[in-house]
């Protein structure tokens, strides 16, 4: 029997790639699936329980870089995203470059990085040389993955995640091995911000957008080894039994049934820092212009803060709650390996975009899971407060939002002024093209898992 080892490094990856049929299409076809993991005991036990099989599981030891291989890392991303920033004249990529300077040695090691990197960055030549310097440093460390590699013999190995550190010795070790490698791409906003730290042979991608991405990035990948597959995430929405019943959903979230419901989606602190003030705008709006309107917030998973406290105890009649199902394993929260997603909170987020009329926020992905329903997204797209740090015009010129092209795929506003006017609109069938930015972003919505299992089976 052939087998298919699946990396997860952290809990991003489990809900995309791990709760999907992709598991159960490989078993089905009498594959043996590996996890080399990072994630909890109790993640991995739920998966079992999941998909009512058993498979053999091995944590991954925590990567500790040694100074020099952080200082190629960096030197890396830093003249990546300054050559990107020329490729596709973009200042607001550089935002992605936010390393902690605290302290004399960081700020003095983060200063040669920069000077190196931004040298380097002239010549894309001299990136690739860098980066093969920090492979070949990698490969010193592979000893105890060949070694786990040798004993479980997995035939290719699926990267979930293109950036985790804790994967690359482990994806070095097979390529030193000759084992296959394939690599998803996370999210639709991944390739311009130069954190491909995860080199596979293969890739998986959302859409032939993404796959036009990844060679404009990084034009050493050979095309043919960039597949089109699709991303699981969306398949849910196609699935009936991810919709709760309406007695149901309105109970559980204490939602009036005679009103309509538009879901407010949170991002974390660090995206979009003043979210408790827009949800307190358009809340006072529906309370003062008395709008037949309740608010559902959904918090970023983990956004734990409680920054919303406050505004949702004074609009209770307005704004309910329907918390994110992640399970939190350790006190320490900002840890993503042990932060992961419920499989009960699919049913959650489908439903919320089912009896949710639209869903506004700042520039969230959330416009493309309402899309699956053909709701309209509202973003958020004014200063709700003074700030020198931070301004809403910089987050839509990220370089993910050039996607819509001529499009127009969301509703905007602008303004404190327009809440009612766009609160009344959402009501009045407005036309937006959120569909057909989704089929730009994400191809093959109804059978990603199909092909990526395909992929994975071609290259064993």
């Amino acid at each position: 029997m052939k087998k298919i080892g699946f990396i997860i490094p952290d809990g991003t990856g489990i809900k995309n790639y791990v709760y999907s049929d992709l598991i159960q299409i490989l078993t089905k076809k009498s594959y043996e699936i590996l996890f080399f993991h990072s994630i909890s005991d109790k993640a991995i036990e739920e998966i079992k329980k999941l998909h009512k099989i058993d498979f053999e599981s091995y944590k991954l030891p925590q990567f500790r870089e040694t100074p020099y291989q952080k200082f190629l890392r960096e030197t890396c991303c830093y003249a990546r995203l300054i050559h990107n920033q020329k490729l596709v004249a973009n200042d607001t990529l550089l935002t992605n470059w936010k390393p902690s300077k605290k302290g004399i040695k960081k700020r003095l090691f983060y200063k040669l990085v920069e000077l190196v990197g931004k040298r380097i960055s002239l010549n894309y030549k001299k990136i690739l040389l860098y980066e093969e310097k920090l492979e070949n440093e990698i490969k010193k460390s592979t000893n105890y993955y060949k070694t786990l590699l040798n004993t479980t013999k997995p035939d290719v190995l699926f990267s979930t995640h293109q950036r985790a550190m804790n994967t690359l010795p482990l994806i070095n070790a097979a390529q030193e091995l000759g084992i296959k490698t394939v690599g998803a791409i996370f999210s639709w906003d991944n390739l311009p911000k130069a954190r491909l730290t995860v080199k596979t042979e293969t890739y998986v991608v959302w859409s032939t957008y993404m796959k036009k991405e990844l060679q404009l990035y990084y034009p050493e990948i050979n095309a043919a080894k960039i597949e089109i597959t699709g991303t699981p995430q969306f398949e849910f929405y196609n699935k009936e039994e991810f919709v709760m019943t309406k007695e149901a959903f309105f109970t559980k979230y204490n939602l009036d049934a005679s009103k309509k419901i538009i879901c407010f989606s949170g991002d974390d602190v660090r995206t979009s820092p003043f979210d408790p003030e827009y949800l307190h705008d358009i809340a006072a709006v529906i309370e003062r212009e008395q709008l037949n309107i309740q608010l559902l917030l959904r918090r970023a998973p983990v956004d734990v803060s409680g920054r919303f406290d406050a505004v949702i105890s004074k609009f209770p009649a307005i704004i309910k709650e329907a918390a994110p199902l992640w399970n939190f394993d350790k006190d320490n929260l900002t840890n993503w390996q042990i932060i992961y997603p419920t499989y009960e909170d699919i049913e959650l987020l489908v439903s919320t975009a089912y009896y949710c009329a639209a869903v506004m926020n700042v520039g969230s992905t959330m416009a493309h899971d309402f899309a699956m329903f053909n709701k309209p997204a509202i973003y958020l797209n004014y200063n709700s407060v003074p700030s020198e740090e931070w301004n809403i015009a910089t987050i839509y010129q990220f370089q993910h939002f050039k996607s819509m092209g001529t499009l127009q795929p969301v509703l905007w506003l602008n303004s404190k002024d327009e809440i009612q006017f766009i609160l009344n609109r959402i009501f009045e069938n407005p036309t937006v093209a959120n569909v057909q930015w989704m089929d730009i972003i994400a191809e093959h919505r109804a059978t990603a898992s199909l092909n990526i299992a395909n992929t994975l089976i071609s290259c064993t």
